[in-house]
């Protein structure tokens, strides 16, 4: 496979655009409070979304409306081919965007989320059981789910490429705002039952789609896709969709082993460990984001591993306060949510925070890779933790149960970091200090992040760029 380097990142006529800018093209404090907000956002909404849907429409209803979602939902990652990351990499260092790149990344993820919609459809019958068939027309209409999605994430990746994190960040919190709106109109109308809250759920992705569409519709309306444009796109996310499955496959690989060999009930205490050890993963999507637009729009590969270094060692610190916290909250958050038959799964949800955490500062690290141009050594990682999961997990559960499949998973992410870290030492030749983030510089910057974050929401209206 063909990498795409920094200095291979756009071929553009020199007419459709300006020359880099200098200096710092957004502000990183600003798009961490926006970034920040929207996380929060898009978390408490997610929990009155799930908290109504479960208690209006009861078990059965619940795990029916999760049957009509949930394989659109699956394929979203892993259908999008990193088109979104690629066009933010493509137009990180261009003042103004040309035109037909957007309407090309317009075109191409319609394209693909409408192949992907009409194929799923028509595999639905053989992947719904017999007592699930009258799901399956509810099931169908979701498909455009897809397309929607995949169309407002590509165009998302433009605002996150420009260092529009005001846009970005409001857009991405609107469809969860606009989903709660749904439901709480669903229940005040007495409809409700699972294809109505998935009618809702689709409908408020249509919304966003339309609304994000529509701010570049006069870029995408007179043209139709560019085929140069779409191969340089898809050839560089393609090249970052790699790195994407391996870590994909290692972060989920451990449910797929305990189905296969522990009992139902330690499944269920795995379940209950690993929703709270996730909670924590929106702590490190800002600096994902904000991080890779960072690294991505620096000429100088120097300069994008410095940068890159500095926004490893801010994800640091947070991730690992974020975590510390969690661990102290588990106990109580295990009794109070889930009750006392589920106190067996403390230990195992330790062991699952201290494996996010160190998957949270893997992804930052990988992802500014790729934004440097070095995609590689993510797929090495991934795939040696992989093994280390599969080859040490099996054994360890056959004998310890969930503790051992959990050890392995906290054994296979630090693996997998120090293989990264490892290569940026080795050979980008940066200095090992530089991913250490436990000094007073670091926690310095991190106060500023924060009460940057609470003037935003404070101060400014939500939103603005």
């Amino acid at each position: 496979m063909t990498t795409i380097s920094i200095e291979e990142t756009v071929v553009l006529s020199a007419a459709s655009i300006a020359p880099p800018r200098g200096g710092a093209r957004f502000s990183n404090r600003r798009a961490y409070a926006q970034t920040f907000a929207a996380t929060a956002a898009i978390r408490c909404l997610g929990v009155v979304s799930g908290v109504l849907a479960a208690r209006l429409l009861g078990p059965a209803g619940r795990g029916e409306l999760a049957v009509i979602i949930f394989l659109p939902m699956l394929l979203v990652p892993l259908g999008e081919l990193e088109l979104p990351r690629s066009l933010a990499y493509e137009v990180s260092r261009l003042e103004e965007v040309p035109r037909a790149v957007i309407a090309t990344s317009f075109w191409l993820a319609a394209g693909l989320g409408l192949m992907q919609a009409a194929l799923l459809a028509g595999l639905l019958p053989l992947y719904l059981p017999a007592d699930k068939l009258h799901l399956l027309g509810a099931s169908r209409w979701f498909m455009v789910y897809l397309p929607a999605t995949l169309i407002t994430a590509t165009l998302l990746g433009s605002d996150q490429g420009r260092g529009r994190f005001g846009r970005f960040s409001a857009l991405l919190a609107l469809p969860g705002a606009l989903y709660v709106a749904a439901i709480v109109a669903a229940w005040a109308s007495g409809h409700v039952s699972p294809a109505v809250f998935a009618a809702g759920l689709l409908a408020a992705t249509l919304v966003v789609c339309g609304v994000r569409t529509r701010m570049d519709w006069g870029a995408i309306s007179p043209r139709l896709a560019d085929w140069t444009t779409a191969r340089r796109l898809l050839q560089r996310g393609w090249s970052f969709y790699l790195p994407t499955v391996a870590s994909i496959a290692l972060y989920r690989a451990d449910m797929f082993i305990l189905v296969r060999l522990a009992p139902s009930e330690a499944i269920g205490l795995y379940a209950v460990a690993q929703a709270i050890a996730l909670g924590q993963i929106g702590a490190v999507s800002p600096f994902i984001q904000v991080g890779f637009s960072a690294v991505a729009g620096e000429t100088e590969p120097r300069q994008a591993l410095q940068t890159l270094a500095r926004h490893f060692r801010l994800a640091q610190l947070a991730v690992i306060g974020v975590g510390l916290v969690a661990a102290a909250a588990t106990p109580w958050l295990v009794r109070l949510m889930f009750g006392a038959k589920f106190t067996g799964a403390v230990t195992t949800a330790y062991l699952l925070i201290g494996a996010t955490v160190v998957w949270g500062m893997e992804q930052v690290l990988e992802q500014g890779l790729r934004a440097a141009g070095h995609p590689r050594p993510g797929i090495v990682s991934n795939l040696l933790g992989l093994g280390v999961l599969v080859g040490v997990g099996i054994p360890a559960c056959v004998r310890y149960g969930i503790i051992g499949l959990a050890s392995a998973a906290l054994g296979a992410q630090f693996l997998n970091l120090a293989v990264v870290i490892g290569f940026c030492v080795a050979r980008l030749k940066m200095t090992a200090k530089s991913f250490w983030a436990l000094d007073a510089s670091a926690f310095k910057e991190i106060g500023t992040l924060v009460r940057a974050f609470i003037n935003r929401i404070h101060v400014r209206p939500y939103g603005a760029s």
